[in-house]
This record gives C-alpha cells, structure tokens and sequence, in this order.
C-alpha cells in the first residue's frame, strides 16, 4: 500500500524527534507528502486554582496572552525547523498547528487533509492513568480515518 500523504502529529516529548524521523523515512521510501501538526492543548491555559470573579479574571488575562503568544512562538519554531529539514531531504511537506483538544484536533485534520496514515507517539500510560488522563493515541486509534502508526 502507498501512503500519499502522511499526517506526523508532534508533541512535547522525548519521543518527537524520534517520531518524526521515522515519518521522514517512510515519506521517503513511499513517495508521500507530511503534514507535520502540533495542538496547544486548551487546558493548559486554563489555571488550576478555581473559579474567579470577572474583575479578577480579568487581571489573569494579559498573563494568560502573553503564555499564549510565547507558546505559539515555540511551535512555529520548531515546526519550521521540522518542515525546513525534511525539505532538505527532498520531502514535500506543510505544517499546522493549533489550539484545542488534541485527541479531536488530530482526527479532525486527518479527515479533512484526507490522510493515507497518522504517524504518531504514545506517553505509554496503561490501566488507571489512561483512564483517568485519557490517551491521545488510544482515541485516534479508535477514531482515525485512516491506519494509525505507533511509534515505540
């Protein structure tokens, strides 16, 4: 089976210049396209010392656009590199990113850019932690349009 085009959602993790090596070598070998792609998860943002009053909200906030501004400057970054290095290795690519759920935002991508596979990492979280913490790549193994790569 070809693979055209290939959907390389990246975290921050140890395992993401791993991941995305493996993506660029299967790129290579099948001739396909990347769409290296990145999620702010939303929650981040969101503080966990409780609810607020508007007026105290509203003091958190130019903090909370200022964390925003200097993490969007990050992604872009390091997507960049990413995109600029598989360039260089002859691999047509593009890349995205946002800000969401990333379990969600990765199945919506690849429904919509149409992906062929979805290379991926996992935290490696089992029995209660998954349950509790969820899984990003248990829910886009079981709600992808596409095969879904593990990365070990």
């Amino acid at each position: 089976m070809t693979y055209q085009k290939i959907l390389v959602p990246l975290a921050y993790t140890d395992e993401r210049e791993r991941i995305f090596l493996q993506a660029l070598k299967i790129a290579k070998q099948e001739g396909s396209i990347l769409k290296l792609f990145h999620c702010i998860a939303s929650d981040i943002y969101i503080t966990p010392y409780g609810t607020f009053t508007k007026s105290q909200l509203s003091k958190l906030l130019p903090q909370w656009r200022k964390g925003l501004k200097k993490e969007k400057e990050k992604v872009i970054k390091w997507l960049t590199e990413y995109s600029q290095q598989a360039s260089s290795q002859g691999i047509t690519n593009e890349w995205d990113w946002k800000i969401g759920d990333p379990s969600f935002s990765i199945v919506q991508i690849a429904k919509s850019w149409e992906a062929d596979l979805i290379i991926m990492g996992h935290r490696g979280l089992t029995g209660l932690s998954e349950m509790i913490l969820g899984s990003v790549s248990n829910y886009v193994v079981h709600h992808a349009p596409c095969s879904v790569l593990l990365v070990q």
